[in-house]
């Protein structure tokens, strides 16, 4: 596996781009969507509350917001994860606390639909490795088999916005 680079934004970058992905869901002539701020400390305080609702898969996650194609969600995580692939949606997450090892690509052990175009699976073969911590943001497109891995006794709190193609 290779192990990709590590990098972080800077406030100024995130801005930016949270505002071209905003600025990309107005349809010319549309009214605005609504607008959603989710402050850092929100963000922690929903995954602290979250720590008490962690399923067997080490793992809890609440949808905050929707808007048309996309979902918006905070998750916290105590362990790693099970392989994950979506058909139709793309996964961006953004590291609010915590570090954890994110594999993306290779191919799916044991792969199981859990659900219409998702599936589960134990592990991944092969694949690119990425450490990400706070601030970090990984953009994974639908069809890509994807793990998060955290070292035993860790655990993180990010953001995830899901946008269905």
């Amino acid at each position: 596996m290779r192990l990709m680079r590590r990098t972080r934004m800077s406030p100024r970058v995130l801005l930016v781009a949270g505002i071209v992905a905003g600025a990309a869901m107005i349809a010319p002539g549309a009214d605005a969507p609504g607008v959603h701020v989710w402050k850092l400390s929100e963000i922690e305080a929903q995954g602290k509350a979250l720590s008490a609702k962690i399923d067997a898969h080490k793992v809890a996650s609440e949808i905050i917001a929707t808007d048309g194609n996309t979902t918006f969600m905070i998750a916290h995580r105590e362990g790693s994860g099970q392989a994950e692939w979506h058909a139709t949606q793309a996964d961006v997450i953004v590291m609010s606390q915590g570090e954890a090892t994110e594999t993306v690509g290779g191919t799916m052990v044991n792969g199981k639909e859990t659900a219409p175009g998702e599936m589960r699976g134990d592990s991944i073969n092969g694949g690119m490795m990425t450490k990400l911590g706070p601030g970090d943001v990984i953009y994974i497109p639908p069809k890509t088999p994807h793990l998060m891995t955290l070292e035993p006794g860790k655990q993180i709190t990010y953001f995830v916005t899901k946008v269905t193609k």
